[in-house]
């Protein structure tokens, strides 16, 4: 119970942090690895820091090992990458085509942080399922990995409209695998119907950005 007790404390803080402190601490760590990467290139690195950032705070949460109140929070930081994502391609991006999908995904990544926010306040972390914990953690891990080889690797280009379909298509998939180890262990019935809805459009949207003209 008093570990438990601990984890819930150092979640609370974490929550606290993640507007703040925590970005800047996770801009310092992460930044210097983008800006050697990308050649401090702005078509790169306004949007491949944000979400370097979004993954770094998501890793600093400790799991209390509950499938519904860690995937809230997990969920609703990774919504939160996305919407920083989709602001940058509407005040930078040229494509209008992207920037129109961009500004109507905004309004929907908007309304899920609400609703996941409101979630989470109402849940409390009762039942720990390792397994899940263990899932998620592998899942995460691979999205920190995936990002540092995008950043070190040649996907990236000068083109920002190119970039944000790029990183895009991996957020999606990012969610996608979020919410499917979820769905195998989530009791929450808001959540299991958000996730199943995310994985649902996740999918026609990567489907749209992979029909675009290149």
């Amino acid at each position: 119970m008093k570990t438990l007790q601990s984890n819930l404390s150092i979640w609370a803080i974490a929550a606290l942090l993640s507007s703040g402190s925590l970005a800047a601490c996770a801009q310092a760590t992460t930044g210097t690895t983008a800006a050697t990467s990308t050649t401090n290139d702005p078509a790169k690195t306004t949007l491949l820091v944000p979400l370097q950032q979004t993954v770094t705070q998501i890793k600093k949460l400790v799991p209390t090992g509950d499938p519904d109140f860690d995937y809230a929070f997990q969920a609703k930081l990774h919504a939160q990458g996305a919407q920083n994502l989709l602001k940058q391609e509407i005040q930078s991006g040229k494509d209008t085509a992207l920037t129109k999908m961009a500004k109507t995904l905004l309004t929907t990544t908007d309304s899920d942080v609400t609703m996941l926010d409101g979630t989470l306040r109402q849940l409390k972390p009762t039942r720990p399922v390792q397994a899940f914990s263990q899932q998620q953690s592998r899942n995460i891990e691979a999205m920190s990995l995936k990002l540092q080889q995008t950043g070190s690797s040649d996907k990236l280009t000068g083109n920002l409209d190119k970039n944000f379909s790029t990183l895009l298509l991996d957020h999606r998939q990012d969610a996608i695998d979020l919410a499917t180890t979820y769905l195998q262990y989530g009791k929450n019935a808001t959540l299991r119907t958000y996730a199943q809805q995310l994985i649902d459009k996740s999918k026609v949207e990567m489907t749209q950005i992979k029909a675009m003209p290149k």
